[in-house]
């Protein structure tokens, strides 16, 4: 009785070089996906919440998942790119006295470190049958083929909305009209 979770860690669009992300299922952390790639993790049947770390205690929003026996449950992961906020008072160090330059900071450290998912946000995209369990193709492959996307079909552009349902179905309605 049990099922599978996928974490794929989207590539960042500006990055000299790629990090990687701390797993964290129910409370527990079960390991690491480099960005870029995905990350199996099997799990028993059932109502699982998951989440994303970062090296400096920064963390994604929490995303609850219903992981079905025999089933696979994909999320995607991406930064927010707010962490190049942070730039800003450094930046401004040229204007500024330090001072002004570090509180600035360490108001930012403590308000991306307080509020889940400003910098890092977790999506559901969806489920699906093992492959290994239903005879697909491929079943040893790590991650998508090649020119394939790891969300699958229809799964949307990744707006940061997405991840809230409430949010995407209001956003949702007032895009078609």
């Amino acid at each position: 009785m049990t099922g599978t979770v996928v974490v794929h860690a989207e590539s960042p669009l500006v990055a000299l070089v790629k990090g990687s992300y701390g797993v964290v299922i129910d409370g527990v952390r079960v390991g690491r996906v480099r960005q870029g790639a995905v990350a199996r993790f099997p799990v028993p049947a059932g109502t699982h919440a998951v989440g994303l770390t970062v090296w400096d205690g920064t963390r994604s929003n929490a995303v609850t998942v219903e992981v079905g026996e025999d089933r696979e449950f994909l999320l995607s992961g991406r930064g927010t790119g707010l962490g190049y906020a942070f730039l800003l008072p450094v930046l401004a160090r040229t204007v500024l006295p330090w001072y002004y330059t570090v509180v600035a900071l360490l108001l930012m450290l403590a308000a991306v470190r307080a509020v889940p998912g400003l910098t890092l946000r977790l999506r559901a995209v969806g489920d699906s049958y093992l492959p290994a369990v239903h005879g697909d193709e491929r079943a040893g492959s790590a991650g998508p083929a090649e020119g394939e996307s790891a969300e699958g079909e229809g799964a949307g552009n990744g707006l940061w909305w997405e991840s809230d349902p409430a949010l995407a179905k209001r956003l949702r309605k007032s895009a078609g009209s």
